[in-house]
């Protein structure tokens, strides 16, 4: 506790310690006679706090039964009324603790003149009347005490403490609280950032990709360039037609699909030929060990692992040379799937006198540098440039995702001649003639590009007529 310190009369420490050795060796005072309390310096006390209620003003603790309740709730609001400065009973708290200093002080004062009493000679009187000085100031002291801490309830200086202490605790648990919310937004914002760094290099991919995809997307393909590429693609298929035709005599009949094929040309040479260049033309377009659609996709990636662009691969004058340059290519898978499926077993070995070592070396996934495999390559590169281009025309006119359409088309077995669609391989047939024909098989198919370019389908014409042992007969 704070104590005001009070001037010291002309007294130091070691005239005090020499005063009370001296005083011990004394015998005690006799008893006063004036003092007429039986507990000493009672009536001092008593004085003191009056005195006390006098400086201090303060009402009694308990309410005066005179006064009604409405009188006693008056003063508890002009208490509070007074902006904190009055606690429980109206007790003005700074007025206590100024007396509780000053009591502090007169206290010290009555001590030292109580050792004043007993220095340089004991002086009963005066030793008495400072003892009854000490006694009423702790007394003063004490009922202070009870006035500032129990004495004065809720409302004293210790209630005072205690909110201001509840104050500053809770002020505390905000903090804190404030602190954990401003690290959960801190994780948050890190992990945000985060999100935020991710998504801008998807984005940078993204934009990369697009850029690559546009400036690798192949170039709008013209109906004119699908029409000169499918003419350029008849007339290669048309010479290895010729080329395996004039093998297949010296091997006393050919083989397999071919002979299905060429059975309805008994009557007339040039109809085995035709026979066989139809057989060739489904091989290359629809016989190639998958389906158009699935191909045609593939040929679509050709810059990918070494495998070539579509201009690089059509560069070499030679087919074969541009087999060596892209192994990888997608032309070299389709000519491997294509040999397999247009030239039989049957009429290969019949062709070479049995022999089937190009075939061998085709199925291990190799290119054999012979001059039959030659012819074929170029037919074939023909073929594969032309299903590449009519891809691409149909991705465009899908809309750039969608299926391509198969825009080749045959022409059925019996059906009649329709002079926009069709094209006969033989002589021209005239408007009479017209009526009495129909169609053996279609040799070469035809194609239309986009709603206007069409390419007739060549086709092979027969009579309707029925004679009796002849394979002339379409039903």
């Amino acid at each position: 506790m704070l104590v005001r310190k009070q001037p010291q009369q002309g007294c130091d420490c070691d005239a005090m310690e020499s005063s009370s050795s001296s005083a011990r060796a004394r015998p005690p005072p006799p008893p006063t006679t004036g003092t007429t309390c039986a507990v000493p310096g009672l009536r001092a006390g008593l004085a003191k706090l009056c005195s006390l209620s006098k400086v201090c003003a303060a009402p009694p603790l308990l309410p005066d039964p005179d006064d009604g309740d409405e009188a006693t709730t008056k003063r508890g609001a002009a208490a509070a009324g007074a902006g904190g400065r009055y606690g429980y009973g109206g007790y003005d708290q700074r007025l206590l603790l100024a007396r509780l200093f000053d009591t502090v002080g007169s206290l010290k004062a009555a001590y030292v003149r109580l050792q004043r009493a007993h220095v340089p000679h004991y002086d009963a009187a005066r030793a008495a009347a400072a003892d009854e000085a000490v006694a009423s100031e702790l007394d003063a002291a004490a009922a202070l005490h009870r006035l500032c801490g129990c004495g004065a309830g809720v409302g004293g200086v210790g209630a005072l403490v205690n909110e201001r202490w509840a104050r500053v605790q809770g002020l505390e648990a905000e903090a804190r609280r404030r602190e954990a919310g401003v690290g959960r937004l801190r994780r948050e914002l890190e992990r945000l950032r985060r999100e935020n760094s991710r998504l801008g290099r998807l984005v940078v991919k993204a934009a990369a990709a697009a850029a690559a995809a546009s400036s690798s997307a192949p170039p709008a393909v013209a109906p004119a360039a699908v029409v000169d590429q499918f003419k350029a693609a008849a007339g290669s298929v048309r010479d290895f037609a010729e080329l395996f035709a004039g093998l297949l005599p010296a091997a006393s009949g050919g083989g397999g699909a071919v002979e299905a094929e060429a059975a309805v040309a008994e009557q007339r040479p040039s109809w085995k030929r035709h026979s066989l260049e139809a057989h060739l033309w489904r091989a290359l377009l629809g016989g190639g060990g998958g389906g158009e659609q699935e191909e045609a996709e593939l040929e679509l990636e050709l810059g990918a692992a070494d495998g070539g662009s579509f201009d690089g691969v059509m560069a070499p004058r030679d087919a074969l040379d541009a087999l060596m340059r892209y192994p990888r290519s997608g032309l070299a898978r389709f000519c491997r799937r294509s040999y397999l499926a247009a030239v039989p077993a049957a009429a290969e070995a019949a062709a070479f006198r049995g022999r089937l070592d190009q075939r061998a070396f085709v199925a291990r996934g190799g290119h054999p540098r012979t001059w039959f495999y030659r012819a074929f390559a170029t037919a074939a590169r023909q073929a594969w440039a032309l299903r590449v281009l009519v891809a691409r025309s149909g991705r465009a006119a899908a809309g750039g995702g969608g299926a391509c359409r198969r825009v080749f088309f045959y022409a059925r077995a019996g059906s009649a001649f329709a002079a926009g669609y069709m094209e006969s391989v033989g002589a021209a047939v005239g408007e009479e003639e017209e009526e009495g024909l129909c169609v053996a098989f279609t040799v070469t198919p035809g194609v239309k590009v986009g709603e206007d370019a069409v390419v007739p389908a060549r086709v092979l014409l027969c009579r309707r007529r029925r004679r009796e042992g002849s394979v002339v007969q379409v039903r």
